[in-house]
């Protein structure tokens, strides 16, 4: 049915396409002053066919060549036109061959599925809904589909969502008998099943997401091509593929829209289908700040399959993550001795310094990591990545030990990698920002500590992964020891208007505005747009600093209820902050008064 389908579909364009070739043909004829008309556009207008016969026989009796140009033209036009009629009759008679066979395999699915239900004459006494397909309108589901195809091309989540939840509605209904399917058939995951995901992911943020898009594209068309979904062992391994994809490129959401819908056939299969799901979800919760649900990931790998450094590194990495250093110091060192090194390599150079690094001991820390710089810039001098991480935690122990201006150095130079190779977008730019804006406040250069800040900013209110603390922790900064110890001028408060806009937008959408570190977050936000909004200056700068307080009013008026909740369950005592809200809503009431009367 299908092949008729395709067929059918590839004999239209074909006509339309022949009938463009032709005209050009005409219309070069016409221009060039007489001649035959060129034999290339005719061969071309009945080769495009492939070898479909009736078309490339109409092309041979209408285009014979002729004495009289002008009758040549004017025959092969109205020849032309005959062909298309002809093409169109033969057309239609396909089209009503193509539903007569729908309908016969339609009458024989529901003759099937009504001898099933037969199971006994006492079945039989009230009427039953057999033909569960009889009455879906297939016009309007094909309108959905439509649509649903220019609501993804336009980014119109809402329509999409909504359109899916219809289609999915249309459904013939079925019992839950019929939903049980049996296992799914062998296959083998091989890596040479894993091809996207070997892109590294390096060449700039712009052609980093034309890759991305060409791979979801021929993600698309695999499992147009599937009927059976996640239980194509192809359709399964390049939903596996792809999200490695989006774990490089930091497309949070999308990860886990594909790791949440695959889980299930994942662990249906077993080895190695449930440890690759779980090592790589582990990765996108470490992404999401989710250390101790990737700890759980990991230890189900460490117990499903034979130690491995891998594994053992990653275990280690996440309890770094979670503060529990010896333990994370214990895993390193065992994927050290799995490996069979005498020698530490550069690699578990960095992560036993990394582990020194958090446990305190700088002094030891930093000789391992600058080592580990060192051996990947001569071994690895290309992988951009890794290197801004070496340069991060290299900066980042320097700048703990007190030495701010040699870790200004090394973030600058992770900030540049970082731009060079994944972009501006990408959260890891944003982590080097922020450590960049940090380096510098403690070297005392407010200036450009804040550019960086303001960068940081905006990364963290614009990613998937959002989370409040960060942004509360740069306003902090951005108030308290740029403006108030640094003396930058409050002024500069203002180019985190916008920021904090998208901040906030994002916390509504992922519905992060509703408990008390959302209220915490509003109240302080609500702080910096007051420091840049005094009732003065001259009438344009005072009707922006007017709109400025009301933006914080709004803030305030949603902050206050979640803290007073936050108190008044014992979750914390945050009556200091209530206080501060109507304090501040007297400066406001005062600077408005005196906007008023200006």
């Amino acid at each position: 049915m299908r092949q008729l389908r395709l067929m059918m579909l590839r004999w239209k364009w074909t006509a339309y396409l022949s009938a463009m070739l032709l005209l050009a043909g005409l219309q070069q004829h016409g221009s060039s002053g007489g001649g035959a008309v060129p034999w290339a556009f005719a061969r071309a207008a009945s080769g495009f066919t492939n070898g479909l016969r009736p078309w490339t026989r109409l092309s041979e009796h209408f285009l014979k060549p002729s004495g009289n140009s002008c009758g040549l033209r004017l025959t092969a036009e109205r020849q032309l036109l005959r062909t298309t009629e002809y093409f169109d009759i033969a057309f239609n008679c396909l089209r009503a061959a193509a539903a007569d066979q729908l309908r016969l395999k339609q009458r024989m699915r529901h003759a099937m599925h009504a001898q099933s239900l037969e199971l006994s004459p006492v079945h039989t006494e009230f009427p039953r809904a057999l033909e569960r397909r009889a009455n879906i309108d297939e016009e309007a589901v094909e309108t959905a589909c439509a649509s649903l195809a220019v609501a993804v091309l336009k980014g119109n989540v809402e329509q999409v969502e909504a359109l899916t939840v219809v289609l999915r509605t249309m459904m013939p209904p079925q019992e839950g008998s019929q939903k049980i399917r049996g296992p799914p058939p062998e296959a083998v995951l091989e890596k040479s099943d894993l091809v996207w995901s070997e892109s590294d992911f390096l060449s700039g943020p712009q052609e980093n997401l034309r890759t991305l898009q060409r791979y979801e594209a021929e993600y698309a068309r695999r499992v147009s091509y599937s009927e059976d979904g996640f239980r194509d062992p192809k359709v399964l391994s390049g939903a596996l593929d792809l999200a490695v994809c989006y774990l490089k490129n930091y497309a949070s959401d999308k990860a886990d829209a594909l790791f949440t819908a695959t889980k299930p056939y994942c662990l249906q299969r077993g080895l190695p289908w449930d440890v690759k799901w779980f090592q790589d979800c582990a990765t996108l919760r470490c992404k999401q700040q989710r250390a101790e649900e990737a700890a759980v990931y990991l230890e189900e790998v460490a117990k499903r399959t034979p130690p491995h450094p891998a594994t053992l590194i990653n275990l280690g990495t996440v309890y770094n993550m979670m503060r529990q250093h010896d333990k994370a110091e214990g895993y390193f060192e065992a994927a050290r001795q799995v490996k069979g090194q005498g020698e530490p390599d550069k690699e578990d150079l960095w992560y036993m310094g990394i582990t020194k690094q958090h446990m305190g001991i700088y002094e030891e820390a930093l000789p391992m990591l600058l080592k580990a710089l060192e051996g990947y810039e001569r071994e690895e001098p290309d992988d951009h990545v890794t290197l801004a991480k070496l340069h991060g935690t290299c900066g980042t122990c320097l700048d703990l030990m007190g030495r701010a201006d040699e870790a200004v150095q090394h973030f600058t130079s992770q900030r540049v990698l970082y731009g060079q190779s994944v972009g501006a977008d990408s959260p890891l730019y944003g982590s080097s920002c922020e450590s960049l804006a940090r380096a510098l406040l403690h070297a005392k250069r407010y200036s450009e500590s804040f550019d960086r800040l303001e960068e940081a900013f905006l990364n963290h209110a614009q990613k998937d992964a959002l989370h409040p603390t960060p942004l509360f922790e740069l306003l902090g900064l951005a108030l308290y020891d740029m403006v108030d110890e640094g003396g930058l001028d409050p002024a500069e408060l203002t180019r985190l208007e916008a920021p904090m806009e998208v901040a906030v937008k994002n916390m509504v959408y992922r519905g992060l505005d509703q408990d008390g570190n959302a209220g915490v977050v509003f109240e302080r936000m609500a702080q910096v747009l007051i420091r840049c909004s005094m009732a003065q200056g001259d009438e344009v700068q005072q009707q922006d600093a007017h709109r400025r307080r009301q933006l914080a009013r709004s803030l305030l008026g949603r902050a206050a209820p979640l803290i007073e909740k936050t108190t008044e369950s014992g979750e914390a005592d945050l009556a200091n902050m209530s206080a501060l809200i109507d304090l501040e809503l007297q400066v406001m009431d005062a600077k408005d008064a005196m906007y008023r009367k200006a």
